[in-house]
């Protein structure tokens, strides 16, 4: 239920600029009347807020997938690699004479689902069916049939695995295939796709003693299934005891597990099938010695971390059961520990999802006040910690019917029936944005009577999209759609603007570690605004734009081993060093400075430069999902430098611009193009080795023009004001003691 986000990339062109054509307007020495202004001083520590909930987009009005004269019951809904969403369900008529599947497809950034296509029309709609998206692009359908059945349930043994593809592009369904075909009793049919195009299925078999566990595989499409291997110990006084559940890994593996029990012990196991299929692996016990263990849920997130969460008791005769958590990390094979899950109890029934950076979220049913209730909880990955327990539903729920998923941002998505006295069963939803729940949960469904009961994925927006069935009579449902629907944007803030009042602003940060946002006041001189301390002298704190999308703008910070952090503003709150924040990846010590410009690729969105100790310069375009995309080297040869400044849009063209100063104190300007480069290098002035900080801070004096600040040797602040068209003005003292701070940015 997730999608891959493909970054923008920029375009790739040298610019370190040969001629150089001088222009006034920096004057590096002469001196203007000095502002009424105070030496600076540190301000009071402000923690952030925690826990204030952060409001999704209001849903749209929902939409029929079918009419309202069968009984409809959706079976799976999932978002293929290029972001269309596919639904799987069955309908049947009032008299049970007959069983069909049908799917629809919303193709990708489009809001209107496609005509039901008819999969397969059988005797009953026993047995599994769901939807299975392959890395290659493609989407299997994949269900069991059981053709001695007779309606409407008179089960008989005998029964199919079987299939249809939607391939990468296509526009059709292939015709329906056989897995495998047995004359015995035969259920819990699953499916996997790995990237090379590779299916694996897993079903399992009862034989009256035991029930057992078998597999095949199909290497490549048009190539016929493999004969199927049994993959559980043929142990009769521990048969299986559970549905099994497949994964496939983009490395190509897939993992199996399942439980097997008898009278006094029960345990959950796991095998492996190699790369290139030529075989499982012997199946290992992942659950402790010594508990009774079983109802395993496995699930792969969209980093490759895989969480295998089940449920284990002392005794199959005590109570209630702890569910407990195993994680594998991305490309190994080796699960870790198993821990218990924080309290969380479900009975028989959880929805596992399991984020980008691996953190674990369960979703599940369980006693909350007088009722039972959703209730959810979530590792961090980065902290290994659970988050307190939270019940998002505010009425009883069924112990079966609800959903959940995570997308490539970090956020969640729950769906769930809500009993009410006035409508019967509600579906009802609320999301995860920025690790925060909705305050309050949304009803979706329309029904006044019966029941809804639904499904949730997010498309290639990172936008949640429901489908579900509500009740239309006594015994007739219809299928619905819905998905959130964008509000209008708001604008993003001022560049350098932290306080969320549109003048710019200055990070510093003293040798004690604490870091203050000194706020501008608009009329060209700074005040103290919040301030945190607690961070480490080394880091190196680099402005950015809004970053995180909530309309405040974030900070990255390099902390001495090399490790990037994004902490998000929040309009004026402090920075502290435990808030709202994302770990954006190690390493970045190979560069011996850090800015962000503004602007540079023209999608509105500040973007960062980074520099190496040989002089190659690099951009790293704000990808709009949190996140910078990736790397384009942009230039050489800026090793001449020994400062190197993002300094907004000097010249109206509302490209971010760059200064930079050469070790005799010459000071260059580069305008950036809005194509992800910069201009040729011009003269803007000499007589800069003066000052041992330059900083862009936005517009200062609300004249709409980005200004710059300088700090001498003797901690001495200067502004220079913008004049619009890529100088400034003379300079304008702002006042001594600025040597406090380590950094100023």
């Amino acid at each position: 239920m997730t999608q891959h986000v493909r970054p923008r990339r920029a375009t790739l062109r040298r610019i370190l600029g040969t001629a150089l054509v001088p222009v006034l307007g920096l004057g590096a020495v002469a001196a203007g009347a000095p502002a009424a202004f105070a030496a600076p001083t540190a301000g009071a520590a402000l923690g952030t807020t925690a826990g204030t909930s952060v409001a999704p987009d209001p849903w749209a009005a929902s939409v029929p997938l079918t009419d309202g004269a069968a009984i409809h019951g959706i079976r799976d809904l999932r978002t293929a690699k290029d972001g269309a969403v596919v639904a799987l369900w069955d309908r049947t008529p009032e008299d049970h004479s007959k069983h069909e599947l049908l799917v629809s497809v919303r193709p990708a950034g489009s809001a209107v689902w496609g005509a039901p296509h008819l999969l397969a029309t059988t005797s009953t709609g026993r047995g599994d069916a769901e939807l299975v998206v392959s890395a290659d692009g493609s989407v299997t359908a994949a269900w069991m049939e059981f053709p001695n059945d007779l309606p409407p349930y008179n089960e008989k043994p005998g029964g199919s695995f079987r299939m249809a593809v939607l391939a990468a592009g296509a526009t059709t369904w292939s015709a329906p295939s056989d897995i495998m075909t047995d004359p015995g009793w035969v259920h819990s049919g699953k499916l996997a796709g790995s990237p090379s195009g590779t299916l694996v299925a897993v079903w399992a078999r009862y034989t009256g003693p035991s029930t057992e566990l078998y597999s095949a595989v199909r290497t490549a499409p048009g190539e016929a299934w493999s004969k199927p291997d049994r993959l559980d110990e043929a142990l009769t006084d521990m048969p299986l005891s559970s549905h099994p559940q497949l994964i496939a890994s983009g490395q190509g593996t897939a993992t199996v597990a399942f439980a097997q029990s008898g009278a006094d012990s029960g345990v959950v196991k796991v095998a492996d099938l190699a790369a290139d299929g030529t075989g499982w692996s012997k199946p290992v016990t992942v659950s402790a010695p010594g508990e009774y263990a079983g109802n395993p849920t496995l699930a792969l997130g969209q980093g490759g971390h895989a969480a295998l969460v089940w449920a284990a008791r002392e005794s199959p005769s005590s109570g209630d059961a702890v569910e407990v958590v195993a994680q594998r990390p991305a490309g190994s094979l080796i699960w870790g520990a198993q821990e218990p899950a924080n309290g969380f109890e479900t009975g028989a029934w959880r929805k596992v999802a399991v984020g980008p950076e691996g953190d674990v979220t369960l979703l599940g049913v369980a006693p909350a006040g007088s009722v039972f209730g959703a209730r959810t909880t979530t590792r961090s990955a980065s902290t290994g910690s659970w988050s307190a327990l939270k019940t998002l539903s505010t009425g009883y729920v069924p112990d079966d019917q609800f959903d959940l998923t995570v997308g490539p941002d970090g956020s969640a998505h729950a769906v769930w029936t809500q009993n009410s006295s006035s409508a019967g069963g509600k579906l009802m939803t609320a999301s995860r944005i920025d690790g925060v729940w909705s305050a309050a949960p949304t009803p979706l469904s329309t029904n006044t009577d019966g029941y809804a009961l639904g499904e949730i994925t997010v498309d290639a927006t990172n936008r949640p999209v429901a489908v579900w069935q509500q009740s239309t009579g006594d015994f007739t449902t219809q299928l619905r759609a819905a998905t959130t629907a964008p509000l209008p944007p708001e604008p993003l803030p001022k560049w350098r603007d932290f306080s969320g009042d549109g003048k710019g602003d200055l990070i510093a940060l003293t040798s004690a570690g604490t870091l203050t946002v000194r706020t501008g006041t608009g009329t060209g001189s700074l005040g103290t605004g919040a301030s945190a301390s607690g961070w480490p002298a080394s880091s190196l704190v680099v402005p950015v734009g809004d970053l995180s999308g909530d309309r405040c703008n974030d900070l990255v910070v390099r902390d001495s081993a090399g490790a990037l952090t994004r902490h998000d503003g929040s309009c004026g709150k402090a920075f502290s060093p435990s808030g709202p924040r994302l770990a954006l990846g190690s390493g970045w010590n190979i560069y011996n400075s850090l800015t962000s410009p503004g602007d540079l690729t023209g999608d509105g969105r500040a973007d960062l430069l980074a520099r190496t100790s040989t002089g190659e310069l690099w951009l790293y375009p704000d990808n709009g999902a949190g996140r910078f995309g990736t790397r384009v080297r942009i230039g050489t040869g800026w090793q001449i430098y020994n400062q190197v400044t993002g300094v907004g849009d000097l010249n109206g063209d509302t490209f971010g611009d760059v200064l930079a100063r050469d070790t005799a104190g010459v000071l260059w300007r580069y305008y950036g193009t809005g194509t992800g480069t910069l201009g040729g290098r011009v003269k803007a002035g000499t007589g800069w080795q003066i000052y041992n900080a330059v900083a862009g801070v936005g517009d200062l004096n609300a004249d709409g023009r980005a200004d710059l600040v300088a700090r001498d040797t003797a901690g001495v602040l200067w502004r220079y004001d913008g004049t619009g068209a890529g100088a400034f003005g003379a300079r304008v003292k702002l006042g001594g003691g600025w040597q406090m701070y380590k950094t100023l940015s």
